[in-house]
Order: structure tokens, then sequence, then C-alpha cells
């Protein structure tokens, strides 16, 4: 291992914006550990080679966050590659509607275990390497959702998993300073350019003060500046979401 050199780790960065935000982070420099748990093997390969393509070196890690035992054991896996981590962005999701009288508690539990619990125990699981990183202050980058704000009431179990995002933000924030900075970012309607998955109405655009959904670019240039420039921005939530609040 290189100890000069930076380490971001990025859970659910596979694919999707995941990948968008370890492809920015290692165009930056940064060693890139990832995490993932059901990406098809074309999309892992992929994945990789894109960002080994950045001059920089790569370690994907197979975790079921659902699971404390498994996103233990994947971050001393990180720690044992490169030493360290400099940045750690909890990025690992799930979204999908569930009418409010479809909820079961199967389904409820799993979008807490994944949006929310996998983040508390990645975060513990890194931490105290983190604040012992000559190079402090140490970054943790959540990522939360529009929907942490805004009302969907198809969306109940998801917003609830993200509202306690933003919460959770602020108490790292304040338990860990000053050694690691903590934020959150909370995307509007992103369109992923090669996600072939994308469902929106584009008529949906209009509701947006800026008439235009975000892209990948829009999230993982504040993931980097986080990453790489802030040094007195902590606990706070930035919504990437075209002015839609405003509304």
């Amino acid at each position: 291992m290189d100890l000069n050199r930076k380490t971001a780790l990025v859970t659910g960065g596979g694919r999707r914006l995941g990948k968008h935000i370890a492809l920015e982070l290692a165009a930056s420099g940064f060693d890139i550990a990832f995490t993932y748990n059901s990406t098809p093997q074309t999309l892992l390969d992929e994945t990789i080679r894109q960002i080994t393509g950045r001059g920089v070196s790569v370690l994907p890690v197979r975790c079921d966050v659902r699971k404390t035992d498994s996103v233990f054991e994947a971050a001393e896996t990180v720690f044992g590659k490169f030493g360290t981590v400099d940045v750690l962005v909890n990025n690992a999701a799930i979204f999908r509607k569930v009418d409010f009288f479809d909820i079961t508690e199967e389904i409820f539990d799993e979008f807490v275990q994944v949006n929310l619990k996998s983040i508390l125990f990645f975060s513990q699981a890194c931490a105290l390497k983190m604040l012992e990183n000559k190079r402090k202050p140490a970054k943790i980058i959540n990522i939360s959702s529009l929907g942490a704000f805004e009302n969907w009431p198809g969306y109940i179990p998801y917003s609830v998993s993200k509202a306690g995002v933003v919460k959770l933000t602020q108490l790292l924030a304040k338990k860990l300073a000053p050694g690691i900075l903590v934020n959150s970012i909370a995307p509007g309607t992103i369109i992923i350019e090669d996600d072939e998955n994308a469902n929106v109405d584009p008529d949906d655009e209009r509701k947006y003060p800026l008439k235009r959904f975000g892209n990948s670019k829009d999230v993982t240039s504040l993931v980097r500046y986080l990453a790489e420039e802030n040094t007195f921005i902590t606990g706070q939530t930035i919504c990437v979401d075209g002015g839609k609040l405003l509304n």
C-alpha cells in the first residue's frame, strides 16, 4: 500500500450514480474501493475498466449492506488493501414505489436496512481509522434524496429512510468533528446517462424552476468538491434539485 495516495470508498459503486461518483473521484486521483451486491458481471467489469482507465487502483468488494457483519467485513477488506479511507461515500440505496396499504414489515425493514442502517454502520466501521488519518479532515458524504423533504405518499418507506439520512448526517457531523466532516446530498430527479431503467415523464421537467432534470455530473461535481476542497462545511444536506423545493 502507498500511504501517500488518497482512497475513496463508495458503497453501491458498481453502477448508476455510484459508478459515476467513483469515476469522478478516480479522475481526481483517488484510488477507489466500491461495494456491490447484485450488479451483473458485465456492468461490474465495465465499471472496473473505466476506473482503472483513470490511472488509479480499484478494489471491488461484494457486500450485502443489509447485514452488519458484511459491512464490517467489507470495510476491513478495504483498509487491508489501502491502509486508510480518506472519503467514504454512502451511496447504496433502493428505490421503488409501494402503496401505503401494501407496506409490510419486511418491505419497511429492507428500506431502513439498505438506505439508513448501512450508512450508520459503514460510518462506524470506518470512522476510527479515518480519524487516525494524518490528512485530516476526512470526509463522509451521504446520499439522501429530495424525498426526505417533499411528501411522496407512494414512497413512504423510501422517504422515511432518506429523512433519517438527513438527521444521521447531522448527528455524525457533531460527533466526529473536527476530524471528519460529514455532509449529505439530496438529489432531485437525476437522469443517469447509461441507465437503461430510467423511466420518467419528460413533462415533469416543467415542474422544476430550472426546467430540466439533473444529470450525474450535477451530483458528482458536488461530491468531488466536498471530498477535495471543503474544509468548513459539516452537518449540511445540500439539495441538488434544480430549485424543485422552491415550488
